[in-house]
């Protein structure tokens, strides 16, 4: 309650001296759309304008726990619209003639001067409909409550669909928008702007998590060239199915940020361990790291799979410094590409799983040992078995079992009945036989491995 109120305080605060900032200029401009001259002047449409009013003053009454992400949800919303009328204040291109109605001098005062977009009166509506058309026995959940996530803190709206109080709704936003153009108090750019609004104060977790996703991979790309081809992969495909495929994305992200979090590639204040403890607890702050978490866990269905995944992405912090024997160290990573590809096929919808493609997770694994390990051993990552006591040879041994795993790989992926996971497996298949094809032999790690460099006992 305390913040509706805060909410009553902000938009008479903000609204009336946003309006009383943008009368002090000479002039004030317009946008308006040549077609807009022959727009019907309806007065009686001021009863539908000022329905907004009884349909704010409610919420206290219709809602309860999720009373705080609604007025959380309209404090935004004045502000950034308060924002734009200080910034760049408007006024409509029509001339009313004079009305004696009582309700259309109410919602004409109301409406003050200047305030125009974008349309706080749609972008209001617009949240009412939202949050009223769906809700279900007083029950709103939010999309910003991940399973195990409180609740107080994931202020995004989204709601069980009941469809005849959503009709109804709907249909009340409409005609509450179409009041505001032809009782002329709006220019119909000022309703788009009011809905666009209301969508990114609404969706303001979605948008920030987009947002973050694209700034972690160009994070991520400045460190290596693999990154940007792997965002090309990602996001390209994205673009035609956007909604769809967004748990792909928040998922790629969220777990790249925990490996070059556990592997040290990521600097952090706090002890990475208990960052990613925290994590498996699902316990998510509004640091990035756990916000972009929550997100990810509010589209994600196969959660235990991941956090199983991240469990054992663990396991590279804790072995810091350690050099481990043969046969843990190559379960370990087997085990963990094996949760990548099995999450990445259930991601991406398709049938097959990480269990009719064996070759190909040994081969990533192989991989990715040996494309990072000048790094990984700098970093005291130590991927060179303990018995092993002549590196060269081994390293030319992986090689060899390396070629043998690709082409059971390949045998493997030909035969997948599933063409989506063909198609998707290949690409990795390709990517690893380029890599197998045109490494060298790595003299410095090999010589720093038998040199016990950098702490390789």
């Amino acid at each position: 309650m305390k913040r509706f109120l805060l909410f009553g305080v902000l938009f008479g605060v903000c609204y009336s001296g946003a309006s009383w900032l943008a009368m002090q200029r000479a002039s004030l401009p317009s946008w308006a759309f040549p077609f807009e001259q022959h727009v019907p002047f309806v007065p009686w449409m001021a009863y539908v304008y000022l329905t907004i009013i009884p349909a704010l003053l409610v919420a206290p009454l219709l809602l309860r726990d999720e009373l705080r992400a609604f007025a959380t949800t309209l404090c935004w919303e004045t502000v950034i619209a308060c924002a734009f009328f200080v910034v760049y204040p408007l006024t409509t291109s029509f001339h009313r003639p004079p009305v004696s109605m009582l309700a259309f001098r109410v919602a004409d005062a109301l409406n003050l001067e200047a305030n125009e977009f974008p349309s706080l009166h749609v972008a209001f509506a617009v949240t009412c409909a939202w949050v009223y058309g769906r809700r279900r026995r007083g029950v709103i959940l939010s999309p910003a409550e991940g399973e195990g996530s409180p609740r107080k803190s994931q202020e995004i709206l989204r709601f069980a669909q009941d469809d005849k109080r959503t009709v109804f709704w709907i249909t009340w936003c409409v005609l509450v928008s179409a009041s505001a153009w032809l009782t002329w108090e709006h220019q119909l750019i000022d309703l788009l702007g009011g809905a666009v609004l209301a969508w990114a104060c609404i969706q303001r977790e979605i948008v920030w998590a987009e947002l973050c996703c694209l700034v972690q991979c160009a994070r991520f790309s400045r460190r290596h060239v693999r990154y940007f081809v792997i965002f090309l992969a990602i996001w390209g495909p994205s673009l035609l199915h956007w909604r769809r495929t967004r748990v792909i994305r928040f998922a790629f992200v969220t777990a790249q940020w925990i490996d070059d979090l556990l592997d040290g590639d990521r600097p952090s204040k706090r002890d990475p361990l208990l960052i990613v403890d925290e994590l498996l607890a699902r316990r998510f702050t509004r640091e990035p790291l756990p916000r972009l978490m929550a997100a990810l866990f509010r589209e994600l269905k196969p959660q235990d799979e991941f956090l199983d995944l991240i469990r054992e992405m663990r396991l590279d912090r804790l072995r810091l410094g350690e050099r481990w024997t043969a046969a843990p160290l190559e379960e370990h990573h087997r085990r963990t590409f094996a949760l990548s590809v099995d999450l990445m096929l259930q991601l991406t919808g398709c049938r097959t799983r990480a269990t009719e493609v064996m070759p190909l997770v040994d081969a990533l694994a192989w991989c990715s040992v040996f494309r990072d390990l000048d790094d990984d051993l700098a970093k005291g990552l130590i991927n060179i078995p303990l018995e092993v006591t002549d590196a060269e040879a081994w390293s030319r041994d992986e090689h060899a079992r390396a070629l043998r795993t690709l082409r059971e790989s390949e045998n493997a992926i030909a035969a997948l009945s599933d063409r989506k996971a063909q198609r998707i497996l290949g690409v990795f298949q390709r990517s690893i036989e380029k890599f197998a094809a045109g490494r060298l032999e790595n003299r410095e790690a090999v010589s720093t491995a038998q040199d016990g460099r950098p702490a390789v006992p």
